[in-house]
């Protein structure tokens, strides 16, 4: 290990030129805070609430163990994500994404609006079918392979069938092989991609969202088409890329900019703080502490860095913990807990690679349109095998047999082979941009690393 440190330390300080020389700067729009505490709350009902909410009557106990009840019964869906392979993964909720960027497919170039998913690694947009087979795909842009002249469809004997199960529904479809084009300027000739036929499972809030699919930038180990590389390391292959590294800056009141080829080393102060990963499939790290003000959440756990949802999602029983501090209510129909608006809400503080990073108490909030009610931007996540019987229920004649038992592997049921070491089983977290927008972060394929760097000032 300390090789590999010392190799690593010396790859990255003699890199930095070269990235900066080829670094592609693409810009991400943000939705705003307000707009986006709406749509998670969309569905939210407040008939369905006791009065916890204007009082503290409710006792910690009580509250968290609704929560348990509540989490274990009907909201594994907005907790969990799902990726795939033959691997256990985790499955997150779609919508809740808060950024998102352009890329370009086919010649002519069609342009399509991507959220840039650390959390997954698979690349899919909209097929033309998908307008007449799911009603959430109107207005959304779809691509027509006919008018590519470089459109191909995948080797015979390859896999061409496509299905990915999100935490708000299952996307299915078809393989294709094109161009990707990311900002006008770097091309992936030949890239492997989905085209999402079905996409009714994402629900009605698809249709209104403003992107039309996913890139996924976690590792090829986690596709759904095991064996087919993903955009960057095929950038890099080809020879487009010196190096298969790419970085997010993530604007807290304004848009965000991912980086690819490098890192952007005029948006960070200091030094890049490098962690190796516990595994390469997730962009997955040891976290060295957890604290909730003043109380010790966790001594070690595991990090997923996930740009696809903006929320963080904890362990149950270090959810349960937090909660407790706030007498906090579960809410199942929103996947959140509820608080009361006038309690303060302490730091949320992790610890990564010696480094401290800070979440505001200010930024665990989620206020309702009306500002009556609060919620805890921190949800649950869980790993057991309860999860594979909701499943069952779930996609009981959804889906055929081998989607159901590729997602079945993918909610982290125990016993199966899967992207987390034996010793994080149950106590792995999912961090969200509310997380990853407190830093500069970076990932590094290569090396199999994560940077963190300290953001400069704007006035700077």
């Amino acid at each position: 290990m300390l090789f590999r440190s010392l190799a690593l330390s010396v790859a990255l300080a003699g890199g930095a030129a070269v990235a900066s020389a080829e670094l592609l700067k693409i810009p991400m729009t943000k939705i705003p805070d307000e707009e986006h505490h709406a749509h998670l709350l969309s569905s939210f009902d407040p008939s369905v609430l006791d009065t916890v909410h204007s009082s503290s009557s409710s006792s910690s106990s009580s509250a968290a163990a609704a929560a348990a009840s509540a989490v274990a019964a009907t909201s594994r869906r907005r907790r969990i994500r799902g990726g795939g392979g033959e691997e256990n993964t985790v499955l997150h909720d779609l919508q809740n994404a808060q950024y998102w960027g352009s890329i370009d497919v086919g010649t002519p170039a069609q342009k399509f609006q991507v959220v840039f998913d650390t959390g997954s690694s698979d690349l899919w947009i909209p097929a033309g079918e998908c307008r007449l087979e799911s009603s959430n795909c109107a207005l959304k842009s779809t691509f027509d392979k006919s008018a590519s002249s470089t459109y191909a469809e995948v080797r015979p004997g390859s896999k061409s069938e496509f299905s990915i199960m999100y935490g708000s529904g299952p996307v299915s479809g078809t393989y294709g092989v094109d161009d990707v084009t990311l900002a006008d300027d770097y091309t992936s000739a030949g890239q492997t991609f989905a085209l999402a036929e079905h996409t009714d499972g994402l629900g009605r809030l698809y249709d209104a969202a403003k992107f039309d699919g996913i890139l996924g930038l976690a590792f090829p180990s986690l596709s759904r088409n095991p064996g087919v590389n993903t955009l960057i390391p095929n950038l890099k292959e080809q020879g487009v890329l010196e190096r298969a590294m790419f970085a997010f800056y993530l604007g807290d009141e304004e848009d965000g900019e991912l980086a690819v080829g490098g890192y952007d080393e005029s948006k960070i102060v200091g030094d890049v703080t490098w962690v190796d990963l516990l595994t390469p499939s997730y962009w997955l790290v040891k976290m060295d502490g957890v604290r909730f003000g003043s109380a010790v959440i966790s001594a070690d756990s595991a990090g997923i860095m996930d740009t696809g949802t903006s929320l963080i999602y904890a362990p149950q029983y270090q959810a349960s913990a937090m909660a407790d501090q706030l007498n906090a209510q579960y809410v199942a129909q929103v996947g959140l807990y509820l608080i009361n608006c006038k309690v303060d809400v302490p730091d949320l503080e992790f610890t990564v690679g010696g480094k401290s990073v800070i979440v505001p108490g200010e930024d665990l909030v989620i206020k309702d349109d009306s500002g009556t009610y609060c919620f805890l931007a921190v949800s649950v996540m869980r790993f057991d095998d309860a999860e594979v019987e909701d499943v069952d229920a779930e996609l009981d004649g959804e889906l055929d047999e081998d989607v159901v038992e590729g997602v079945k592997r993918s909610v982290g049921a125990r016993g199966g082979a899967g992207p987390f070491p034996p010793e994080y089983d149950g106590n792995v977290w999912l961090m969200g941009d509310s997380f990853l927008r407190q830093f500069y972060s970076i990932y590094d394929y290569e090396n199999q690393a994560f940077g963190l760097a300290d953001l400069r000032a704007k006035d700077e």
